[in-house]
């Protein structure tokens, strides 16, 4: 069940229309603006609410996957981010390049309150989440696998247009999104239980931050290159499918036959690959290459300079040996990848010894 429909189905209630919330003073005018208090009109809280359902709704068909289920770390990613990045805009009226951050004092006043915010729906949920100090190092597997500008790319523009459906300005939309972040909290934290609801709060808390102090790409963005060429689109789209497809943690990436790689990962700790096998086949059906998805995940982590890549339950010269003169299309996907490593590792600083790759 998506949070869309666990939300829609549930008995839970719509944000209060009454509550005690501390605001932050002084900063001025504007910055005031920014800290009243967020429960005191009913009319906002259901505009909010209802707002924040439809976002959900339209998410669950966009949702990052790994291993064929939502990546929590990276779904709150997302639901801060685009509240940061509305908070941005209420308080920033200039126009400003993409990825520059701008330090305010607005920020730094208007933030609490929206983490504040998100606290308060969560404690109705049974945890407080201010409990215990922020996290600040977030476990590798719960690491978002989307940057800042692949969200906004990918997500803001209905963001903005759901907002505006339902008459919400910006610093409105910023709050919004801290309940959708609640919602996403209730569906992963206290439901699934798939992720640490302190760090969970130290995603929130550190991508509203971002949002709120980088400038966004422009709304209206349908990728990272939206006036580029089709091959760098396809790039970026394949490196976005390509982050969902690492799974696992370490300093090393484990690569061979099947479910070999996830066992050693499991076992003795690394990352390994898989891919969402329904994306893989959607690939197909387009005439797309599904091997391009891999490609774009090991470029990933060679460009990260991973200390090593291991193969496991398999002999990568004797592999190369045998596929040296056949159409590599017909190679099985794992050995596909063996075979691309062997041809460009080299290029990005990598000296196999064997059945492994290790950075000179």
């Amino acid at each position: 069940m998506s949070p869309f429909d666990f939300f829609k189905k549930s008995d839970k209630k719509k944000p209060a229309e009454s509550a005690s919330f501390a605001s932050s003073e002084g900063g001025g005018k504007r910055a005031q603006s920014a800290t009243d208090n967020p429960f005191s009109s009913p009319e906002l809280n259901k505009k909010r609410y209802e707002a924040a359902l439809d976002f959900l709704q339209f998410f669950q068909e966009k949702t990052p996957l790994v291993n064929g289920r939502p990546h929590a770390g990276t779904v709150f990613s997302i639901g801060a981010r685009l509240a940061g990045t509305s908070l941005f805009r209420a308080i920033n009226k200039k126009d400003v390049e993409p990825g520059v951050v701008i330090l305010s004092e607005e920020v730094n006043q208007a933030y609490p309150q929206l983490l504040n915010l998100f606290a308060y729906f969560c404690k109705q949920d049974g945890i407080d989440v201010l409990a215990k100090p922020l996290v600040q190092e977030i476990p590798e597997h719960d690491k978002p696998r989307m940057d800042l500008a692949q969200i906004q790319t990918e997500y803001q523009k209905e963001y903005n247009l759901i907002m505006k459906k339902h008459g919400l300005d910006n610093l409105e939309s910023a709050r919004a999104g801290m309940i959708v972040c609640s919602m996403f909290f209730n569906y992963h934290c206290v439901k699934n239980k798939d992720i640490d609801p302190y760090v969970a709060t130290g995603i929130v808390a550190m991508g509203v931050v971002e949002g709120a102090k980088t400038s966004p790409v422009p709304l209206g963005s349908r990728s990272a290159s939206e006036n580029g060429s089709k091959e760098d689109k396809a790039a970026e789209l394949f490196r976005t499918i390509a982050g969902t497809a690492i799974s696992g943690s370490g300093t090393r990436l484990i690569l061979g036959r099947g479910m070999a790689p996830m066992k050693e990962a499991q076992a003795n700790g690394g990352k390994y690959l898989l891919a969402n096998p329904g994306v893989l086949i959607e690939l197909e059906k387009s005439n797309i290459d599904p091997f391009l998805v891999y490609e774009a995940a090991l470029r990933m982590e060679l460009e990260s300079k991973i200390s090593r890549i291991d193969v496991v339950n398999a002999n990568v010269d004797e592999l190369a040996q045998e596929w040296s003169g056949k159409p590599l299309n017909q190679a099985p996907m794992w050995v596909r990848q063996l075979l691309w490593l062997k041809e460009n590792a080299e290029k990005f600083g990598y000296q196999q010894s064997g059945n492994s790759w290790k950075l000179k």
